[in-house]
């Protein structure tokens, strides 16, 4: 006799995984995660405090690439010698002939150049409010060392200049990258005893022999070192953390204990190994030789730790007996919709589709007795829709088997003319009708086609072909594949611009001259090339022809026709196809000719681009 089994509804299952899963679990659970909480939540904490680190650090890289930026300034300093703003490509020279003091009488020189430095530091100084001071040192004409310098506070010299060299340090004269000077006191201006740190980039002339430019001076740019602190608001430390902004040599930039900015912390025996007493976070070096690092004391962390383990004791006690009687509420609410939409899906596997669920909340029982409803619904209209649909595509393959009797007919009457020039041993319109019949048929198939470029490139041959029947051999065709020939391509894109080459390049010019088309891969690209050495455009034509690219119109309409509406069709095409970034560019000169390049994307590991 066969051994009964024990049936469970979804309602009893429901209740009896709540218990089995929940309460015991819980009992089980709560002495384990006493036991990891510390180390996770140590994990934590040193992940956030990870990300907060890395944010500081980007913050700091982003705010040192804006100096690098303000740094150039001499190499695109557009001030005239009055002090007035123009316009001049040469503008990375300007800074050297006003310290040569090139275009300036012997005797005037030395004002001059004071007066045209002092409106330059100014500039450079009223760039971002953390400047503190600008210094401009350099060698003029005759290689003496000049010097120039302004902090906020006016036009001044230093009070030693020794003092300000030996803040400075070694500069390297041949670098020409941004150098990165630590945090000092700016105590060689007089009555200023700030903390700044110093960014500095060398100015070479760029007029000389491209590779060997002369050095002509060194720009220094003096920052608030509160500027670094500045990088610390957006994230939240501990009173009793500690964080250090250091570059690679050791050197203090920033810290929140203000006594060690400015030194080295390896001179001051101060290290950061981790450790039982002590939670160390620091990054990688950002692009500017700089990181972030921040210590906290591990008591500290784990001592809201501690408090959330007396909080967790007594919240799971409450928990334990919450989830006992909401496990049974929620399980009946659960369970009682399920059932009536079983009983619904009975009604309609007996083909009555007009049943309908009571919605009574929004959640997702609600949302799926909404969807239940909705799909009786279209089931209904679905199956009553199906025999129309299927009546409608009969009829629509019946039409295309029509529509295909209609080229059969034209290449077949093309056939029967060629056939009569030939017993007539007329040749020539023979191989004109051959032509033509070949084209009518390669164009009058689908354009979402798909053929090899030699293809293409075989219609413009038959074009050209039956054009120099008419004109006499004007037009020579030069085609140059370069191995590419079997790359699939869009059906139709060469023989447009070729055409419109003709028309508007080499029949003004008596319909005599060249076509070349070329392709090659560049840049990850299929690059397709149709030159002609016609009359060329102006740059108002060429100005037509790339709006009519970018605009909407078919073409370019005159007081006869349109005009252009090949060229327009095949970059509507390959844009259609593969999207923004690619279609036709055009370049042209008057008198020389013009250049159509086709640009789509090149596929690896095949014969085709898409």
């Amino acid at each position: 006799m066969k051994k009964k089994t024990i049936q469970l509804n979804l309602y009893q299952k429901f209740c009896l995984v709540i218990i089995l899963l929940g309460l015991f679990p819980m009992l089980i659970l709560s002495t384990v995660i006493m036991n990891r909480m510390f180390k996770e939540y140590g994990s934590s904490i040193s992940t956030n405090y990870e990300q907060a680190a890395s944010y500081v650090n980007d913050s700091i890289n982003d705010m040192m690439e804006m100096y690098n930026g303000i740094s150039k300034m001499p190499y695109y300093y557009n001030y005239s010698s009055e002090g007035e703003f123009q316009y001049n490509y040469m503008s990375f020279d300007n800074l050297r002939q006003i310290i040569y003091g090139i275009g300036v009488e012997p005797e005037k020189i030395e004002e001059t150049r004071r007066n045209n430095m002092n409106v330059f530091l100014n500039n450079v100084l009223v760039v971002d409010g953390s400047i503190m001071g600008v210094h401009f040192i350099a060698n003029d004409r005759e290689d003496n060392r000049i010097a120039f310098h302004k902090s906020y506070s006016g036009m001044q010299n230093v009070t030693e200049e020794t003092a300000f060299e030996e803040k400075m340090g070694l500069i390297d004269k041949t670098s020409k990258q941004m150098i990165m000077i630590p945090t000092h006191k700016n105590d060689y201006f007089l009555m200023q005893n700030s903390d700044v740190f110093t960014v500095a980039r060398n100015y070479f002339d760029l007029t000389g022999v491209v590779g060997n430019y002369r050095y002509v001076g060194t720009l220094y740019i003096d920052i608030d070192g509160k500027r670094l602190e500045e990088a610390f608001k957006n994230i939240t430390l501990n009173p009793n953390d500690r964080v250090y902004v250091v570059d690679q040599a050791g050197k203090c930039y920033y810290s929140s204990e203000g006594q060690l900015i400015g030194k080295n912390l390896k001179e001051e025996n101060i290290s950061f190994e981790k450790n039982q007493e002590e939670f160390i976070i620091d990054t990688a070096y950002n692009s500017y030789g700089l990181k972030v690092i921040i210590t906290m004391k591990t008591a500290n962390v784990y001592e809201k730790l501690q408090q959330m383990q007396q909080m967790m004791y007594a919240f799971l006690g409450a928990c334990l007996a919450a989830l006992l009687l909401g496990s049974v509420w929620f399980s009946k609410r659960l369970t009682q919709p399920i059932r009536n939409m079983m009983d619904q899906m009975s009604e309609i596997e007996t083909g009555n589709f007009k049943v309908e669920l009571p919605v009574t909340s929004g959640d997702e029982i609600g949302v799926l007795s909404q969807r239940f409803n909705q799909m009786s619904r279209e089931l209904e209209n679905y199956i009553n829709q199906s025999y129309v649909a299927h009546m409608k595509q009969a009829e629509a393959e019946m039409t295309a088997l029509k529509s295909q009797i209609y080229p059969h007919f034209l290449y077949n009457t093309l056939e029967i003319i060629r056939m009569t020039a030939l017993e007539k041993d007329d040749l020539v319109v023979s191989e004109m009708i051959e032509a033509l019949s070949t084209q009518i048929r390669y164009m009058i198939g689908p354009m979402q086609d798909m053929v090899s470029l030699e293809q293409e490139a075989d219609i413009v041959r038959k074009y050209v072909y039956l054009l120099n029947c008419r004109i006499r051999g004007k037009v020579n065709l030069i085609v140059e594949l370069e191995g590419l020939g079997g790359i699939k391509v869009p059906k139709l894109i060469l023989q447009p611009i070729v055409e419109n080459a003709y028309v508007h390049g080499l029949k003004p010019k008596n319909g005599n001259g060249n076509i070349l088309i070329g392709a090659e891969r560049a840049d990850g690209h299929l690059v397709i090339t149709v030159m002609d050495n016609g009359t060329g455009m102006d740059e108002e034509a060429l100005n037509r022809i790339r709006a009519l690219l970018e605009g909407e119109e078919p073409g370019i309409k005159n007081e006869h026709n349109w005009q252009s509406i090949g060229l327009k069709n095949v970059h509507d095409r390959v844009r259609y196809l593969y999207g923004e970034p690619y279609g036709i560019e055009v370049t042209s000169s008057p008198k020389v000719g013009t250049m159509v390049r086709i640009l789509m994307p090149w596929k690896e590991g095949g014969d085709s681009i898409w």
